[in-house]
């Protein structure tokens, strides 16, 4: 059994309060984080500079960006709605976004963000073939920076409405056939559903990115049943390497924050 290395989503506190929770994470022998841009600036505009004394904070600490999130948070950008301009604006955005990759050397970007693929009034056969395009329109931008996109379903109780169940993110990904198109499995799939664990133990082949989230995102603090069984699962599976602790909270909380790490390091050895 190789030991993971895990990460913390950037979510879980307040930019003013980082270097608190740079000595909590590393304490608690936690090898970085997954980065949402917009949690250390304000805006998109002006990101680029913002990264970069980020990324020498983290590295001054020793830490890892293990993967690049939250890429459309504020931007208003929507795959179905852009497909008039040829996605245009949002492959601006994403070159962004791999800019900030190459800044943190990170090799992944999570894309959820329900109302980036809120689907509006189209039916599934439309949105199947805007969404397609979509992918491969920016899969060569993808191939020549070696990043890795990791396409997160989420379940229709968080206002999801196109990708919110693995089945149907796996026959999408089947259409493109890719190596740098992944998926990003959060185990939100099961905060209202029952537990699956061949879902994972089926397409690890297909897995880029995993992430442990409590209901609603709260603290690790007592881990539902369903997430130890996870955990107890990728402690057997040695082709998965890195694990992540999604939690989103709107203030810092640091004994809390340092509870959920705890347990978690104690569950994945």
């Amino acid at each position: 059994m190789i030991s993971k290395r895990l990460y913390l989503s950037n979510l879980a506190w307040k930019n003013k309060d980082l270097f608190s929770v740079l000595k909590i994470i590393k304490k608690n022998g936690f090898d970085g984080i997954d980065c949402a841009p917009l949690q250390f600036s304000t805006k998109w505009n002006g990101v680029e500079k913002k990264a970069k004394k980020y990324s020498s904070l983290l590295r001054d600490n020793k830490l890892t960006v293990n993967s690049v999130q939250g890429v459309f948070y504020k931007t208003s950008l929507n795959v179905f709605k852009d497909k008039k301009n040829n996605f245009k604006e949002i492959y601006k955005h994403m070159r962004l976004i791999i800019k900030l990759c190459k800044i943190f050397n990170c090799k992944k970007i999570i894309m959820g963000s329900a109302e980036f693929r809120d689907t509006g009034d189209l039916n599934t056969k439309e949105a199947d073939k805007i969404f397609i395009k979509f992918l491969k329109k920016i899969l060569p931008l993808l191939i020549k920076n070696k990043i890795y996109l990791c396409i997160e379903p989420i379940p229709k109780q968080y206002n999801e409405k196109y990708i919110y169940n693995f089945n149907k993110l796996f026959l999408l990904l089947k259409k493109i056939k890719s190596k740098w198109i992944k998926i990003n499995f959060d185990t939100s799939l099961f905060h209202f559903k029952k537990l699956n664990l061949k879902l994972i133990k089926n397409n690890i082949s297909l897995i880029k990115n995993i992430q442990i989230s409590e209901k609603n995102f709260n603290f690790f603090k007592e881990p539902n049943k369903k997430n130890i069984l996870v955990c107890k699962e990728l402690n057997k599976i040695n082709k998965i390497k890195n694990v992540s602790l999604e939690i989103i909270s709107t203030k810092t909380d640091l004994t809390n924050l340092n509870i959920s790490l705890r347990k978690l390091r104690k569950i994945l050895n």
